[in-house]
């Protein structure tokens, strides 16, 4: 598992009253919004957004390979179904895979 994130924490009212620094300081690594003393968002830079998109994604199309891949070994569908929708997958995502 990895490490957790460090981040700098920022009361709503601070936010709000020191919204620039708040920006400067999501440029190096989020940062922690409380309300009530209760830790209510994060402000994030956008290449840490783009960032996770990407890692989520990339995250989602290895699950549907590897479901593809178990219901081919388990019999729920045969190879040239698992390979048309991996064929597929690929012409969509233009992602290439080499056997």
């Amino acid at each position: 598992m990895g490490e957790a994130a460090a981040f700098t924490i920022f009361s709503a009212r601070d936010a709000k009253t020191r919204f620039g620094e708040l920006l400067d300081e999501a440029l190096g690594q989020p940062v922690g919004i409380t309300r009530h003393d209760r830790l209510t968002a994060y402000v994030v830079s956008k290449r840490h957004f783009d960032a996770m998109q990407n890692k989520i994604q990339e995250l989602e199309d290895q699950l549907w390979l590897a479901k593809a891949d178990l219901a081919r070994k388990e019999g729920f569908a045969s190879t040239d179904r698992v390979d048309a929708f991996l064929s597929d997958f690929r012409d969509t995502d233009n992602v290439e895979i080499s056997n």
